[in-house]
C-alpha cells in the first residue's frame, strides 16, 4: 500500500500565483511599499493588482510599465498625507485614467456598497467623464477580477445582471432605482422601510 503524498494546502493554494492563472492583490498606500511590492512581483512573475494605492498619483509610469491595475478603496476620504491635496482622492481616477492606468472603485465594505455609485460620482467633477466613472464601478472591476466574459456590462451572452434608475445613477439626488436584475431575473426591491413610508403616506393623506 503506497504511502499519500503530503501536501501543504497553504503553499497549494499559492501555486496560481505561479503558474498565472490567480493574481496577487496588494494593499498597501506608500509610495516605498507599492515600489517593493511591484519588484516582487516581477521577480516572481506575478501578476499583481494594488488595493488602496493613496500614493499612486506618483508611480504612475511604473503601474503603467508593469500593467498593473489600483483599486481606489474609496474617493469620498480625507488624503493619505497631511500636506496633500485635500481634493486629491476625488482627482486620483482623473490622475491614473490621464495615465493609462486601468482603475475601479470600491469602498470599504459589503455595507457601504449603497454608496458605491456616488463615491464614483464624486470623481466626475475631478476629469473623469460619466462613461469611466461608471466603467470604474462595473467593467473595470470585471475586467480586473477576471469576470468580464460573463459580468460588467450589458453585451449578448452575460449573465444580465443589472438595475435601472430613472435618474443619474451616480447621483445621490437623482439615484431612483426602478428595477433590478440578478442573471436575468427580476428581483424584489421591497423593503422595511418602503413598507412603512407607504403606510404613513396612507394613513396620514400625504402625498407621495
Amino acid at each position: 500500500m503506497s504511502t499519500p503524498v503530503e501536501k501543504n494546502l497553504h503553499f497549494q493554494s499559492m501555486c496560481g500565483l505561479f503558474s498565472g492563472t490567480q493574481k496577487l492583490f496588494v494593499h498597501c498606500n506608500d509610495a516605498r511599499e507599492i515600489i517593493t511590492a511591484i519588484n516582487l512581483c516581477k521577480d516572481f512573475n506575478m501578476q499583481m493588482v494594488l488595493v488602496g494605492g493613496a500614493d499612486a498619483h506618483h508611480l504612475t509610469q511604473l503601474l503603467k510599465e508593469n500593467n498593473i491595475p489600483v483599486v481606489i478603496t474609496r474617493t469620498q476620504a480625507l488624503p493619505h498625507r497631511q500636506d496633500d491635496d485635500i481634493n486629491l482622492p476625488y482627482k486620483l481616477p482623473s490622475i491614473l485614467q490621464k495615465a493609462g492606468v486601468e482603475f475601479a472603485i470600491t469602498d470599504g465594505g459589503y455595507w457601504q456598497m449603497r454608496n458605491l455609485p456616488f463615491q464614483a460620482g464624486n470623481a466626475l467633477a475631478y476629469g473623469i467623464t460619466p462613461q469611466q466613472a461608471l466603467t470604474s464601478i462595473t467593467l473595470s472591476p470585471a475586467r480586473i477580477l477576471g469576470i468580464s466574459q460573463t459580468t460588467g456590462s450589458i453585451e449578448p451572452q452575460k449573465d444580465a445582471t443589472l438595475f435601472i434608475s430613472s435618474g443619474d445613477a451616480l447621483d445621490m439626488r437623482g439615484n431612483n432605482i426602478e428595477c433590478a436584475f440578478i442573471r436575468g431575473k427580476q428581483i424584489d426591491l421591497d423593503d422595511v422601510q418602503k413598507q412603512l413610508y407607504r403606510k404613513y403616506v396612507s394613513k396620514y393623506g400625504l402625498k407621495e
